[in-house]
């Protein structure tokens, strides 16, 4: 006499759906992180910082290079650190500096500190905070995203650029640029903090090129104040392509997430209502069951239509692929 193998089955139909649930809770989730996650421009191309598909900044306007330096005493010496910035090429090299007491060639953002001591000075460190070595440094991934929302209604621009390794750590500069209608072109950003045991430099930096009547749409040739009509086509098609979701990138996504939720819900009311288990928890089961054959149908269908007009029309033509035989 054979054993029944119901409970067996059941719980392996109960183990099933439970994983199914799972993974679409998993496939929802990394949805939603990637719909927020910060959009990656490769490469930056400055003069077309694509922050929406709406938006692009400008930045190529701004006067390059631009440093900010600090001296504070530190007896029986004073350091001096200095941040050196060109967000749209490599920094050049300074001919008055030996070549290893300066940032390796390829660097957009460099921290410089010397220590100054009876009217010398010494580098003690050189940091390439936003650094690409391909093709001589002259490309370079950023990642950007709008910030917090600014009197006026305007936002502020996000930029995070990855750097060279340095004493071991991954170095990295975040640069929040500020709408100010009133800053210059050569307005200099100040330094908020650098954490040297992550790496992380992080900047603010007040531009008018970062307000909104400034900007343009995506691979348009740079912002509203433009002048000069310099871009570079092959960046600016870069930098639109990843400046945001199009309308069939929300489309599919609403859709996928309507899907989950359906299942979802439908699972969690059969399992309450009527106690489902196994693929009975699944809504509308008999009608998932036959989605299979109905699709294959239809494009039978569909085939038969198309190669009969294709064979001068209609079902009657003899020997024809879409020609009507009787059963």
């Amino acid at each position: 006499m054979s054993t029944p193998s119901s409970p067996p089955r059941r719980l392996c139909e109960n183990r099933k759906v439970a994983l199914l649930a799972a993974s679409l809770l998993v496939l929802v989730q990394n949805a939603a992180v990637v719909s927020a996650a910060k959009q990656t421009l490769s490469p930056f191309d400055c003069s077309n910082v694509a922050v929406s598909s709406k938006h692009a900044f400008d930045l190529s306007k701004i006067s390059y290079p631009i440093r900010t330096a600090n001296t504070e005493s530190t007896p029986p010496s004073e350091t001096k650190t200095s941040i050196d910035i060109d967000l749209c090429k490599p920094l050049a090299a300074d001919p008055d500096r030996d070549e290893k007491d300066q940032c390796p060639r390829g660097t957009r953002i460099c921290i410089t500190i010397e220590t100054i001591k009876d009217g010398k000075t010494i580098v003690t460190q050189a940091i390439p905070v936003a650094y690409s070595g391909e093709s001589g440094g002259s490309k370079i991934d950023a990642k950007v995203e709008w910030g917090e929302e600014l009197e006026g209604g305007e936002k502020s621009v996000e930029l995070q650029l990855q750097g060279s390794t340095y004493a071991g750590r991954q170095q990295q500069a975040e640069l929040e640029l500020v709408c100010d209608p009133k800053a210059d072109a050569d307005s200099h950003p100040t330094a908020r903090s650098y954490d040297r045991a992550d790496g992380k430099l992080k900047l603010r930096w007040p531009t008018k090129f970062a307000c909104s009547d400034a900007a343009s749409k995506p691979g348009s040739g740079g912002g509203g104040s433009s002048d000069d009509g310099s871009n570079d086509g092959s960046s600016s098609n870069g930098s639109e392509s990843s400046g945001g979701w199009g309308f069939f990138s929300w489309l599919f996504f609403l859709l996928f997430v309507g899907f989950v939720g359906y299942m979802g819900m439908g699972m969690y009311n059969n399992y309450n209502q009527y106690g489902a288990s196994g693929w009975d928890l699944v809504p509308h089961k008999d009608f998932w069951r036959e989605s299979p054959y109905i699709a294959r149908d239809a494009a039978s269908h569909v085939w038969q239509t198309v190669s009969g007009s294709r064979n001068g029309g209609g079902f009657s033509g003899p020997g024809g692929r879409g020609a009507y035989e009787p059963v």
